[in-house]
């Protein structure tokens, strides 16, 4: 448990570095225009805007990680997965048995509980960051100071911004996604069940649909290719909150059982190796429709943050590469080492502060122009 607060304090010092490195580099005090106006020059708020976009993202996305551990414990996502496994090495589909030789009923159900938990708890903390978010942008476009926006500036903001409205989609998402969560928890509790919500797919839906406001309402949606730009980057968004919210989720669930760990990490290794794929194409065609020249890319701020973006990405790949070839072979003898924790932890640290340093490169990104 300590070492689990120890990664996620790390965790966020690192993307929060990250965000004020990136707000400097894009030049925050000079060039750029405040959310959701264009040819305004950034107020003092706008630093505080990217770091509140940087949490509401993260919660976002660990709350997405969180909802999508049903799936990967759930029999049918498994028997797919592992059925197309063994297709590729040229084999037959596995043929399904009742021995005993995955993890017990009893540790995916206190695992799926402490998900659900940490769920509600996520959830919320999702809502009020959002909320958080809202008051802040709708300061940084109304040029005035947090404590003296007016109350009809925040609704006028809400109502007719589409950043506002967005804010507010997110906002109703954060407390579906409590709800359900909360709903399954309560389940588990009466009847018994193993702490997994009736419909899986609707909690891991209500989640992806919360991060998507923001981005795509974001300086993609004035582009003039406008189409190409907001599909490429709510693929780009839903592919990035899968990738990082389904490690950390294990890491923080997970870690505590071998066999679950032995179980769940290779199924989400083929999920994690598709969404790197559209995580990286994705990137690359919202850079070529943002910026105007490829000369950009070293004359501008905004160019220097893709960069980096990049760099970022490309490590985050070769570390994936490297868990599929040396990890996962490791993680299939946990299955049979006997009850006890896996060093999760140590074994993906590295991949996780990556990601945390691209999720706050990506925050100071949202918000600069090129």
């Amino acid at each position: 448990m300590r070492t689990n607060s120890t990664l996620c304090a790390g965790l966020g010092l690192g993307a929060l570095a990250a965000v004020l490195a990136g707000c400097w580099l894009a030049g925050w005090s000079g060039a750029g225009a405040a959310v959701g106006t264009v040819g305004v020059a950034r107020s003092e708020v706008a630093p505080a805007v990217a770091v509140a976009r940087l949490a509401t993202d993260g919660l976002g996305a660990a709350g997405i990680g969180l909802a999508l551990l049903p799936l990967l414990l759930g029999d049918r996502l498994a028997e797919r997965l592992e059925d197309r496994r063994s297709e590729r090495r040229g084999g037959q589909p596995a043929r399904r048995s009742g021995a005993a030789t995955g993890p017990s009923k009893r540790a995916t159900r206190t695992a799926l509980r402490r998900a659900a938990r940490l769920g509600v708890l996520l959830a919320a903390g999702w809502a009020i960051v959002a909320l958080l978010a809202l008051w802040l942008q709708a300061a940084d476009a109304a040029g005035v100071a947090p404590v003296r926006l007016s109350p009809a500036l925040l609704a006028e903001y809400a109502g007719q911004v589409a950043a506002g409205r967005g804010l507010l989609l997110t906002l109703g998402c954060a407390l579906l996604l409590m709800g359900l969560q909360l709903a399954a928890l309560v389940r588990s509790d009466r009847d018994g069940a193993r702490g997994r919500a009736r419909y899986p797919e609707l909690v891991l839906g209500a989640g992806l649909l919360g991060v998507l406001p923001g981005p795509v309402t974001g300086h993609a949606a004035g582009h003039a290719g406008h189409d190409p730009a907001v599909l490429a980057i709510a693929l780009h968004v839903v592919a990035a909150c899968l990738w990082v919210g389904g490690l950390l989720a294990m890491v923080l669930v997970l870690a505590a059982h071998r066999r679950l760990v032995a179980v769940a990490l290779p199924r989400f290794s083929s999920v994690a190796g598709y969404c790197a794929a559209t995580v990286a194409l994705t990137g690359v065609l919202s850079a070529a429709l943002r910026l105007p020249t490829p000369a950009a890319l070293v004359d501008t701020g905004y160019g220097l943050l893709v960069l980096a973006k990049a760099a970022c990405l490309a490590v985050l790949l070769g570390l994936g590469f490297r868990a599929r070839r040396t990890l996962l072979t490791r993680v299939a003898g946990l299955a049979s080492s006997g009850p006890g924790s896996a060093p999760l932890a140590s074994w993906l640290g590295l991949e996780l502060a990556v990601m945390a340093v691209v999720f706050g490169l990506a925050a100071a990104l949202a918000g600069a122009a090129p």
